[in-house]
Parts: structure tokens; C-alpha cells; sequence
């Protein structure tokens, strides 16, 4: 019995060592985990990734969404300011960084009250083509309607500066802190393009007319063209694509029913392509549905130095390439890429060519009438003067036959109107008794 009685002494002594030690053992590896850097690394980088993904969302917006023309009136007469060493624009942006927004609030509704703004000399304009979000442009939502504006009036004073929305009359005062506009104001006061122009109301915005017949220079430039397995691998993957189908000069990359990519074969010598995945959408706000196409953009792996936000039509979103601050068709209505999202879907049409060199200006011009004369063509030709939403000077890209890869950019007019953008060519060909009762059931452009 004493034996026994040891026995079971040893083992419950033996068993109370055991339990401390793992016990002992759990507090020190917990304290090592821990106070270990790698564990923190680990467990935080999907914070960090979404903090890092957030950011450069942010950065491709700063260069996407920015002003494309700047303004300022010369003893009383308006002129389009460029400067191709001193972009305006990008002044602008580079002088907002580290600027705080102390309060925006509605300054006037009226159309005296707009127009006397859009002539106000002391003012330095900057405009973005299409109108865009408050929030987009503060960066953090300080408006909860999140109303949209289109122009930019940097005033004399560091203090404020005024946004303008062409469709509604409506200015919004917004009181800065911090803020430093005087390199700005000194590069427009020095820009060496200076081209007389006039604000003229069309349908729902001021448009500038050219009121002088000007030589507008040809460029030229070097592309580059990327192939489709270069965006079947950005868009879908090189190791999960299950189909290839090719029907009626497409070929169709498919990475299962709901996601595929459409490509024009080869010998055709067309360059858009077409995505789509297909997913139920959530309602967006004007806002949101910019950031989202901002990600879709930056996945076509397209180069983004001169890609700059053009227009929305409806739920559609289109990016061009902007050369001396001037737009860029790829033919007769295309611009570089356009996001559209619709209930069921997403899709994004792009060409899937880049302009890269520059090639040095060899004198070559073209003749371009007034704006006034193009839109009296266009009134000539059968088109209502109530449709006509914008009126602009853009580049066409031209194939350059001494080079596989070499293009002109030719300047010519395009034209907005029943919500289509046609060059002036195309519109005098068009058929408008017929696009007029077309149009009356189309749904009219978002707001």
C-alpha cells in the first residue's frame, strides 16, 4: 500500500510539473507572437493593402480627374490660356495639395449672377469638360447632396475661389485654408498661347467659341500597340480563361458565362476592344460611379500620363488623351476608353493603342473656321439648335503610311448633340428628321 500511495504521489507530482510547464510555455510564446514584428505585418496587411489599394485609387484620380482648360480675360477680351511649359491645370493641382476646406456653402442660382462670374476679369478660370463631384474634388465628403460643378473661378484672394455648375446657374463659395494660387496667377498672366474666345449658352452649358479662323497645328506621334494577350492576361487571367470563340471577325476570350473579353481579329485593323462582367449593381452616386471607373482604367494597363476624364452620358464614363490641351478621337466618335455600369453589368470599351513619342512639330497646319460658321453648318443641315450640347475643337487620329507605327493627329470640329459625339464631317451626312423622332424615346442625359 505505501508503494502504491508513492506511485500515485509521483504521477500527480509529475502531472502538476507537466501543466505548469505547458502553462509557463503558452505565456511565453504568446508574449513572443505578440512582440513580434513579423506577426504585427501579417496580421495588419490586409488593412495596410486596402489602405495602399485606397491610395492609389486616389493618386489615378488626382490625374484623371483635373481641370483640361484654363482662362482669363486680357483688357476686357477672354482668352484660352496654354502654356506648354506652364500647365495651368496642373499648377492648379500641385498648389491645392495640402489646402483645407474650411466651408462650401451656395453663393447664387441666378443666370445674371453666373454670367457676370464666367466675365469676371479678376478671375483665373479652369474647366473640366463634363461636370463632377464636389467630393471628388475636396477628397472627403463634405457635401452630403454631393452637388456637381464644372468650373473653377480662382479669385485674387488666397482665402476662397468659387465653383460653378453650368446647367443649374449655380455658384458655391468655398472658404480655404492654407491655400497659395500666386504662381498661378502668374503663369496665366504670362501664358504664351493666348486664343480670343466667347462664352456662348447651348443647350445645358456655356461652350467657348473660337471667334477667329486659326491654323491649329498637325502632330505626330509614335504608338504603341498591345496585344490581346496582354489584356486577356490584365483583365482575366493567364490561367483561367475556359473558352475562345471567334464568329463574324470577333474573337471573344471568355473567363466563365459572367466575365469576357472581345477582341477584333487581327488582318481587320480595328482596335476596339470590349469588356464586360456581368454582376448586379448597386445604386451609385456620381461620385462613387467616377472612383469605380477610375479602377477599370488603371487594370487596361494603358498609359495614364495624358488620360484625362471627358464626359458622362447617361451610366457611361469616357476618358480621352489630351495633347496641348486639346481631346483626342480615335476615329469619327471614340474616345480612348469608356466604363459603362448598367443594372446587370460593367463594361469598359477601349483601344488598345497608346500615343508614346512625340515626334518634333514640322510646320503642318490646318485652317479651322470660327465656331459661330460650324454651328451654322450644322443648323444648315437640318439640326435642331436645341440639341446641340457642345461644340469643340478635337484631334483625329490619322494612320501616317511612312510608318507602320506613326500617326497624325489632325485638328477638325466635333460635336455633341442628341447625346452623340460625331466630327462636323459626319453630322453634315446625318439624317436628322429621322434622329429627331428617334431621339424623342431615348432617356435624356443624366443630370
Amino acid at each position: 500500500m505505501i508503494g502504491m500511495k508513492s506511485k500515485f504521489k509521483l504521477g500527480d507530482a509529475l502531472l502538476l510539473i507537466g501543466t505548469l510547464a505547458v502553462f509557463i510555455l503558452s505565456i511565453v510564446l504568446w508574449i513572443f507572437i505578440m512582440t513580434n514584428d513579423q506577426y504585427f505585418h501579417h496580421i495588419s496587411q490586409p488593412s495596410r493593402v486596402t489602405e495602399q489599394a485606397k491610395n492609389r485609387r486616389g493618386r489615378i484620380a488626382s490625374n484623371l480627374y483635373i481641370p483640361t482648360n484654363s482662362y482669363g480675360f486680357r483688357d476686357g477680351q477672354l482668352y484660352r490660356l496654354y502654356d506648354s511649359k506652364k500647365n495651368l491645370p496642373l499648377e492648379f493641382i500641385k498648389e491645392m495639395k495640402g489646402v483645407k476646406f474650411r466651408s462650401i456653402r451656395k453663393s447664387s442660382t441666378g443666370k445674371k449672377e453666373y454670367e457676370e462670374m464666367l466675365h469676371d476679369e479678376d478671375c483665373v478660370q479652369l474647366s473640366f469638360p463634363k461636370e463632377v463631384s464636389v467630393n471628388l474634388f475636396t477628397k472627403k465628403k463634405v457635401r452630403e447632396n454631393d452637388e456637381r460643378f464644372r468650373r473653377i473661378f480662382v479669385t485674387s484672394s488666397d482665402d476662397y475661389l468659387y465653383l460653378g455648375n453650368d446647367k443649374t446657374n449655380t455658384i458655391y463659395r468655398v472658404n480655404l485654408i492654407k491655400a497659395d494660387f500666386t504662381k498661378l496667377r502668374d503663369y496665366a498672366g504670362r501664358a504664351r498661347g493666348k486664343i480670343p474666345v466667347e462664352f456662348v449658352r447651348l443647350k445645358n452649358c456655356y461652350e467657348v467659341f473660337f471667334t477667329k479662323q486659326d491654323h491649329w497645328r498637325i502632330y505626330s506621334y509614335l504608338t504603341n500597340t498591345q496585344t490581346d494577350s496582354y489584356f486577356v492576361s490584365r483583365l482575366l487571367g493567364t490561367t483561367s480563361v475556359t473558352t475562345r470563340s471567334n464568329k463574324k471577325g470577333w474573337t471573344t476570350y471568355s473567363l466563365n458565362y459572367y466575365t469576357n473579353l472581345r477582341v477584333p481579329k487581327a488582318k481587320s485593323d480595328r482596335h476596339d476592344f470590349h469588356y464586360t462582367r456581368f454582376e448586379k449593381q448597386k445604386d451609385l452616386s456620381l461620385n462613387e460611379r467616377l472612383l469605380e471607373s477610375v479602377d477599370f482604367v488603371h487594370k487596361l494597363g494603358l498609359s495614364e500620363q495624358d488620360l484625362r476624364y471627358f464626359d458622362t452620358i447617361n451610366d457611361s464614363m469616357s476618358y480621352v488623351n489630351y495633347i496641348e490641351g486639346i481631346p483626342v478621337f480615335w476615329d469619327e466618335s471614340s474616345p480612348q476608353v469608356t466604363t459603362t455600369f448598367t443594372g446587370d453589368a460593367v463594361k469598359v470599351d477601349f483601344n488598345n493603342t497608346d500615343l508614346q513619342i512625340p515626334i518634333p512639330f514640322d510646320g503642318q497646319t490646318k485652317t479651322l473656321p470660327t465656331s459661330a460658321a460650324v454651328m451654322q453648318k450644322l443648323l444648315n443641315a437640318g439640326m435642331k439648335e436645341t440639341e446641340i450640347q457642345r461644340i469643340i475643337v478635337a484631334f483625329r487620329v490619322e494612320k501616317d503610311n511612312s510608318h507602320d507605327h506613326l500617326v497624325n493627329l489632325i485638328p477638325g470640329y466635333y460635336i455633341k448633340a442628341y447625346d452623340q459625339w460625331k466630327s462636323l464631317a459626319a453630322w453634315e451626312k446625318e439624317d436628322f428628321s429621322g434622329l429627331n423622332k428617334y431621339n424623342e424615346t431615348l432617356p435624356k442625359e443624366g443630370k
